[in-house]
């Protein structure tokens, strides 16, 4: 059976069914030394001052610009106008959507998260199970990335529309019996945002504002999140944002975007971005709840998401005293990676209070997709 970890020092992360694995080892990048410059320098004629003082002003200026641009990216400008049917094209995950609080106060399925500095934006939400009564504990869930290259959009989410995602929270709750949250991640699934600086900090920042006001609006006290893939990795960052999560399953989950990305050989992310939040470098056990259970779910033979970039989670947490299961699952899709629908089903028994130990049981009796 899988080990329930509780403190450190542990020398090894238990895979599965009692099968120690060693800890993985970071992908270091490699640097070529820099050549040498065959010319020798020149001397040069002496430059006055005031000439001196302008090249340091234009640099600085091109230094700024070249860090603000990326951040302009998400601005406003190019956006796609925000709508209360929702933009469900692949024009709107690559240019983003705009919208306005007042917009979002009128739309439907949709709360204003005011992140701060982080910025604002009106994320859509799904639910079932709730109502005027408070609802002591939800189940929230993340999808995966919906950018997967240009003309290689999911025809299922092309289709979409907010009277499906809502039949679909329904059938969830239904199936999981449980209060029940799917929110669609900035820049999909009708919220505005830009999905193409998804694992940036922003994105969990907003999210996690969009939880606050859902708290407020339902009487929550305890949330239960999940995720696949990308939305996996917002459910690894949440757990170093809030308290008041009692379970939580990234399943899937590049919860250390870095590692990913160096074993791909790149020097960033697939985003093109090199600030990715890397939530293993900000777990904090006193900013959790102290009942937090995680159980890190994955497929160890993901070719989407390499092991070791979601295993760093399960490390993280486990010196950090945290409880954590690693569980091995059959993923489906070509790469092995999709497992979204164990994923919930990981995160109901927990939400249910199930023991760790049963719930290892049931676990090995197969998790598929």
């Amino acid at each position: 059976m899988g080990r329930w970890y509780l403190a450190r020092p542990a020398p090894a992360v238990y895979a599965g069914f009692g099968r120690p694995v060693a800890r993985s080892k970071r992908h270091i990048e490699k640097r070529d030394a820099m050549p040498q410059d065959p010319h020798p320098a020149v001397p040069r004629p002496a430059v006055p001052t005031t000439i001196l003082m302008r090249q340091w002003v234009t640099a600085r200026l091109v230094a700024c610009l070249a860090v603000a641009l990326p951040l302009c990216a998400g601005a406003q400008t190019g956006r796609l106008p925000f709508s209360d049917e929702g933009n469900f094209s692949e024009a709107a995950v690559l240019r983003g959507v705009a919208a306005t609080r007042e917009q979002c106060n009128l739309a439907s399925h949709a709360v204003w998260a005011d992140a701060e500095r982080w910025g604002a934006e009106c994320l859509r939400y799904w639910s079932a199970g709730l109502g005027k009564a408070p609802v002591k504990r939800v189940l929230v869930f993340f999808q995966g990335d919906v950018y997967v290259g240009v003309g290689k959009t999911n025809p299922n989410y092309l289709s979409s529309s907010i009277a499906a995602q809502q039949n679909d929270a329904e059938r969830w709750g239904k199936q999981l019996g449980l209060p029940y949250i799917f929110i669609g991640r900035p820049g999909t699934h009708g919220s505005s945002g830009d999905h193409m600086q998804r694992r940036r900090p922003a994105e969990s920042a907003l999210i996690s504002a969009a939880l606050d006001r859902i708290k407020a609006s339902y009487g929550v006290e305890e949330f239960v999140i999940a995720g696949q893939s990308g939305g996996g990795h917002v459910t690894s960052s949440l757990l170093t944002l809030r308290s008041d999560i009692l379970c939580a399953v990234p399943t899937s989950a590049p919860s250390s975007p870095r590692i990913r990305w160096e074993m791909l050989g790149r020097s960033r992310d697939t985003t093109g971005y090199t600030d990715s939040y890397e939530p293993t470098k900000h777990i904090q056990l006193g900013r959790m709840h102290p009942q937090l259970r995680v159980f890190v779910l994955g497929n160890p033979n993901d070719r989407n998401v390499f092991w070791s970039s979601q295993t760093a989670m399960a490390e993280a947490l486990v010196d950090a005293g945290v409880a954590v299961q690693v569980l091995h699952g059959v993923g489906s899709g070509p790469d092995g990676h999709g497992l979204s629908s164990s994923s919930r089903q990981v995160a109901a028994w927990c939400a249910k209070d199930i023991g760790t130990q049963e719930i290892l049981q049931r676990a090995a009796k197969g998790l598929k997709g």
